[in-house]
């Protein structure tokens, strides 16, 4: 008949307990309004906030503004872009049905 083998203490602990997860959870992605300064090409500074880390969404030539998506540690770098001037936080903004009395 075999021996059988001891388990340690650590080993026991070690096979019970799941495993620890090494990677830190990533905020979710905030929707944004970026309005640049229009002293370069829009499509141009849409790259750059692209390869910045913003999921573009709209990029809206006639008013100088790009809106996407990007995680909030994405920020400042898309702060640092040439040709912007400004990102903040979208706001939905409702405005009711046609006919809707104004309260």
């Amino acid at each position: 008949m075999p021996k059988k083998a001891k388990r340690t203490k650590k080993a026991a602990a070690a096979k019970k307990a799941p495993a620890k997860s090494t990677t830190r959870a990533k905020a979710p992605k905030q929707l944004l309004v970026i309005t640049l300064t229009g002293d370069r090409p829009i499509h141009e500074v849409a790259g750059k906030l692209k390869a910045a880390g913003l999921t573009v969404d709209q990029v809206l030539t006639s008013t100088g503004i790009v809106t996407g998506s990007a995680h909030p540690d994405a920020a400042g770098r898309l702060r640092k872009v040439q040709g912007v001037a400004d990102v903040s936080p979208d706001h939905p903004v409702d405005i009711g049905p046609p006919g809707a009395s104004i309260s």
